[in-house]
C-alpha cells in the first residue's frame, strides 16, 4: 500500500480489512531513523489535489528543520503548532506539486476511513530523541 487515501464510504484502513504485512527483517526496521520532533509551523498548501499541510518541524540541532506535506486536516493550524510529533527522516526527498520538497514522513495511526490521527509523545521528550 503507497500512500494513504480518505474514503469515508468504504472504510479501506478498517484493521478488520488490513491484512498482515510480510515479515522483514530487524535490520531493514533499524534502518529507518525516526525521531521526535516539534511543529513549528503549518502552511496550507492549495497546490495539492487534496486537503493539506506544509508542515516545518524541528528535529533539534543536529538534525535541524525539515519540512514535508501532510493530509492531517481533521487538526487545525492551532492544534498543530508547538506539537510533538514522531517522523522517519531518512526517506529520502520528494518534490511535490509547486517544486515543495517533502524531506520526511510525518506518522499516526489511519482512522478506518483513512484520517491521520498523528503519534503522541510526552512532553518531556527532548527533539531529535530516536523512537525505537
Amino acid at each position: 500500500m503507497g500512500q494513504h487515501e480518505i474514503d469515508t464510504e468504504n472504510f479501506p484502513y478498517h484493521p478488520e480489512k488490513l491484512p498482515k504485512k510480510d515479515y522483514v527483517s530487524v535490520n531493514d526496521y533499524f534502518s529507518l531513523d525516526i525521531r521526535a520532533g516539534k511543529i513549528t509551523n503549518v502552511e496550507n498548501y492549495p497546490e495539492m489535489r487534496k486537503p493539506s499541510y506544509k508542515i516545518t518541524v524541528d528535529f533539534g540541532s543536529k538534525i535541524g528543520q525539515l519540512s514535508t506535506s501532510a493530509q492531517i486536516t481533521n487538526y487545525s493550524r492551532s492544534e498543530l503548532i508547538n506539537r510533538l510529533v514522531v517522523g522517519a527522516i531518512n526517506l529520502g526527498e520528494k518534490t511535490l506539486p509547486g517544486g515543495f520538497i517533502s524531506q520526511f514522513l510525518i506518522l499516526g495511526a489511519l482512522d478506518p476511513d483513512g484520517a491521520v490521527n498523528l503519534l503522541e509523545l510526552p512532553k518531556n521528550v527532548m527533539l531529535g530523541s530516536t523512537v525505537a
